[in-house]
């Protein structure tokens, strides 16, 4: 289910669109004269220094960023192209999440246009982006990132996922495919494949077939994979059958984090197939997993209202 970010991020976008144009020309210019010179000793490795954290139990606490960030301040007053002190300043007001976004993409930025060269602030930059809906800019960002640090499998199925949200789904098939190549095994990539393969209008069958060799957790997904098709084209009788395969596969009971989901898609293909029974018995698990789901609430409302008790007690239609 796609999340809109419209409401939350009209504001933001307005603010961002306002900094970039100020400092569009300079963001091209300032790149210019020393990423040549540093490309090659920051490549090295092939992979971002190990001083790149990004995940929160990598951040410096909260309240010694808070304190950090008060004396950057006041150095950024005193000299406002301080580059390196803005860099800093960025990169912990991203750590400290969302609501310093904003705050953190304009350091970030300022810091580029006065020279920084340091191809980790794209990863920073490509996911705050993402976050306030300027898909365009972040796709970007992660890019240049992976321009610097092809074998970065996280940036890279990142990108992936962005170009799949985002409806380049040709871009998205490219970035699977490029992962595979660079010998990530992960069937959640072929899952992704298949879709990526499926919406740009090529055959994903083979992609189904690699992630059903895969056991359990393979055919788990390529079945959902499958389910979720099937019921976008409106062919309910298939979706019935693969998406009820998914919800009573053990994968779910190991804690399949998109469990409502499936089981509310299930449903509601069961339902349109006139499988009443197959319909009743996911939506009682729905609600199990998630009560406060609204749409699977109001199908078992109608669905109670036309069923036979036999139905309700377990009977089939």
């Amino acid at each position: 289910m796609k999340v809109s970010y419209e409401s939350r991020t009209s504001h933001a976008r307005g603010a961002l669109a306002g900094f970039l144009h100020s400092y569009g020309a300079p963001l091209s210019m300032g790149l210019v004269c020393l990423l040549a010179a540093l490309y090659i000793f920051i490549n090295r490795a092939n992979r971002p220094d190990r001083d790149f954290p990004r995940a929160s139990r990598d951040f410096m606490g909260a309240a010694k960023a808070e304190r950090r960030l008060a004396e950057l301040a006041k150095t950024i007053a005193s000299d406002p192209d301080d580059m390196l002190a803005l860099a800093e300043s960025g990169r912990l007001k991203y750590q400290l999440g969302q609501d310093h976004y904003i705050g953190a993409i304009a350091d970030l930025e300022r810091a580029r246009a006065l020279g920084l060269c340091d191809p980790r602030v794209s990863f920073y930059l490509g996911g705050m982006y993402q976050s306030v809906g300027l898909y365009d800019f972040s796709a970007q960002e992660y890019r240049k990132f992976l321009n610097n640090f092809p074998g970065d499998g996280e940036a890279r199925m990142l990108l992936a996922k962005l170009c799949y949200a985002s409806g380049d789904f040709a871009g998205a098939e490219r970035e699977y495919e490029t992962l595979l190549k660079n010998g990530k095994d992960d069937p959640v990539i072929l899952e992704n494949l298949a879709l990526a393969r499926w919406k740009n209008n090529l055959d994903y069958a083979p992609a189904l077939a690699d992630l059903r060799a895969k056991g359990q957790a393979g055919g788990f997904l390529a079945d959902y994979a499958e389910g979720r098709i099937n019921y976008e084209i409106k062919n309910y009788t298939k979706a019935s059958f693969f998406l009820k395969k998914a919800a009573a596969s053990s994968q779910m009971a190991a804690g399949f984090a998109g469990q409502a989901e499936l089981l509310w898609l299930a449903a509601d293909a069961s339902y349109k197939d006139k499988d009443t029974a197959g319909a009743y018995d996911c939506l009682q698990r729905l609600l199990q997993a998630a009560p406060a789901h609204e749409e699977g609430r109001s199908l078992l409302v109608k669905l109670k209202k036309t069923m036979k008790p036999a139905v309700k007690s377990g009977g089939r239609k």
